[in-house]
């Protein structure tokens, strides 16, 4: 065979396909959609177990109050640490309401109306207003620390809603 002929048999180079409009082949995308998936269950459980957590933490500082009264049958000190705890759990509730500073018949028509009823106005939870800073405090611990378990699981919603934010 010549030169020529050999020549003659050489073909043009043709240029590559074009590539697709899709560049990712179709294992890599679903390889990424079940990634991305696993990574979003995974942030909501955690944030579910956040709230929930707080939820739980508010309950239990709640019994180790019911406790400490019990073993020093101070409503003094049983009055402050509940308005305390009300304080702080208000305040993961409901951290929009700005409570830093609510005192008064302020603070216990909020109490009340994250209750639905007026058992902090006109109930037991008056004492909530000025009444711990008296020296000789009267009050009915069963039922203030009832009160207080009530008034957590109406804020429960808020507390565990308060993860998802």
């Amino acid at each position: 065979m010549t030169y020529e002929e050999l020549l003659q048999e050489l073909k043009d180079i043709s240029p590559p396909a074009e590539p697709g409009w899709w560049l990712i082949a179709p294992g890599y995308l679903i390889v990424i959609l079940l990634l991305l998936s696993l990574i979003g269950l995974l942030w909501i459980a955690l944030q579910r177990r956040k709230s929930r957590r707080r939820f739980s933490a508010a309950k239990l500082e709640l019994e180790r109050i019911r406790r400490a009264h019990l073993e020093s049958d101070d409503a003094q000190q049983l009055a402050r640490e509940l308005a305390q705890w009300l304080k702080r759990v208000s305040l993961l509730a409901f951290p929009e309401s700005h409570l830093e500073s609510a005192s008064g018949s302020g603070w216990l028509s909020f109490l009340d109306g994250a209750l639905g009823d007026d058992s902090f106005t006109r109930g037991a939870g008056q004492v909530f207003a000025d009444a711990i800073y008296q020296r000789q405090l009267q009050l009915d611990s069963g039922r203030i620390l009832g009160l207080c378990e009530r008034w957590l699981v109406a804020v429960k919603p808020r507390l565990l809603r308060r993860g998802a934010d």
